[in-house]
């Protein structure tokens, strides 16, 4: 045997005080756990005196000093005929505190808890206890229809439900999304028709929020705005054709849509929805930004999902079962790993940040403010300013744009535009093509 995040050894009971310390840890990281007394930290054996009496001290001390109060199983084992004590425990109510003090497992250490990492933890734990099962005032007169139909049968097709006759009332409840008639919060933020949710998209001239060059805002349940939200990044990431043996035209994504997909899914079924909610998709000149309520669920870092094979940390486990029912969750825990390895085939990196209320993933593209010959805006002669530089995005997205458009789009007057586009023409950066009628703008090289 070695240690573990979930096993600790000690030599003797001698080490009983920072044994209650290992304990609280991983109570707090895993709910469970075994410590030994009578081995070494490379686990051999470690002979020392077990009485009767040393049973029951290690019980009472655990029993006073571990809060909330826990049962541990204690009992001698043998280990190359060396007798040890063997301490099985186990308890759900996190924290956990040892004589008063709350600490976390890491690897094969313990550490105290940060109060700030101590409040993310009751604040979390309180939250998985009471908000998805809450009752709402919605009945089945509030259900999507549309919607719920959808869904089950995605999840007759995906063999993830079973085959049985598809009747509203008795399939909210079979999911536990409805109770004496009434939705759950979990089921109201699922398949409500009355817009419990919100999202906020724009799309910004520059790689700061500035300048927009568009924003939208919808409401919806979780299955209209995954839906929505995809639509509009769909719609506005650049695209490359390629044709599959000079025949088939084949158009691929700058950054990969089913990454995409997989972190607006991954903000829908991990937000915190008893905050001020409200998920955010922005566009950049360089990078996909997408943004949801409440900080990372546990611990670990997205990346260490994309490396190791981690339990996930479900923090709306009923709004994440029905999206795996359906398929938009292929497996827990599995779809950051996904999501890194469809942007490493296709060199897009992700950044991720996290903030105590909220989450956001970020995924690079080549940045659109970067001309034709590889000089980035701004840089030309040293005289690109900020206001050039949008329109010189506007146009570059659609050369036929109209200058009244252009004025709409960048905020700005018709009589602003007309100086911005003289002054580009002077330095031999844009031109007109054709007629002021028929033509179109070209940026120069």
């Amino acid at each position: 045997m070695k240690e573990t995040e979930q096993i600790e050894f000690k030599k003797s009971t001698s080490e009983l005080d920072s044994a209650l310390d290992s304990i609280s840890a991983i109570l707090n990281k895993h709910q469970k756990g075994i410590l030994y007394f009578g081995l070494k930290n490379d686990g051999t054996p470690s002979k020392f005196t077990i009485t009767d009496s040393t049973l029951r001290d290690v019980s009472r001390k655990i029993y006073e000093h571990i809060k909330p109060q826990i049962f541990p199983i204690v009992t001698t084992a043998s280990i190359d005929g060396v007798e040890i004590i063997e301490v099985k425990f186990e308890g759900n109510d996190i924290p956990y505190s040892s004589k008063g003090k709350y600490y976390i497992r890491i690897a094969d250490e313990d550490r105290e808890l940060t109060p700030s990492e101590l409040r993310k933890i009751m604040i979390q734990n309180e939250y998985k206890e009471n908000f998805e099962d809450h009752i709402t005032s919605e009945t089945i007169d509030d259900v999507d229809d549309e919607i719920l139909q959808k869904f089950y049968n995605n999840a007759i097709s995906y063999n993830r439900l079973p085959d049985i006759p598809y009747e509203k009332k008795n399939l909210l409840e079979k999911l536990d999304l409805m109770k004496n008639g009434f939705l759950t919060n979990a089921g109201r933020l699922l398949f409500s028709k009355n817009k419990p949710l919100v999202l906020k998209t724009a799309i910004f001239a520059t790689d700061q929020k500035v300048t927009f060059i568009d924003i939208q805002r919808y409401e919806g349940n979780i299955f209209d705005l995954v839906q929505k939200g995809m639509k509009y990044i769909i719609e506005n990431i650049n695209w490359r054709v390629e044709f599959n043996g000079g025949i088939q035209r084949i158009e691929i994504p700058e950054v990969p849509v089913k990454a995409l997909r997989e972190a607006i899914i991954n903000s829908f079924a991990h937000a915190r929805y008893d905050i001020n909610v409200q998920h955010e998709i922005d566009i950049f000149s360089n990078r996909i930004s997408i943004t949801n309520p409440g900080c990372f669920a546990n611990d670990n870092t997205p990346l260490d999902y994309s490396t190791k094979d981690l339990k996930s940390f479900l923090r709306n486990e009923k709004i994440a079962k029905i999206l795996f029912l359906c398929n938009d969750v292929e497996a827990f825990g599995h779809g950051i790993k996904k999501m890194y390895s469809l942007c490493k085939e296709s060199n897009v990196s992700i950044n991720y940040i996290n903030n105590e209320t909220d989450f956001t993933f970020e995924f690079s593209r080549v940045d659109r403010n970067i001309m034709p010959n590889g000089v980035i805006n701004g840089t030309i002669n040293g005289t690109i300013n900020e206001n050039e530089k949008i329109v010189l995005d506007i146009i570059l997205k659609d050369p036929n744009i109209t200058i009244a458009e252009m004025a709409n789009q960048s905020n700005k007057s018709i009589r602003t535009i007309n100086r911005i586009i003289n002054s580009l023409k002077e330095k031999n950066l844009l031109k007109r093509m054709n007629s002021n009628k028929d033509g179109y703008w070209e940026v120069l090289k």
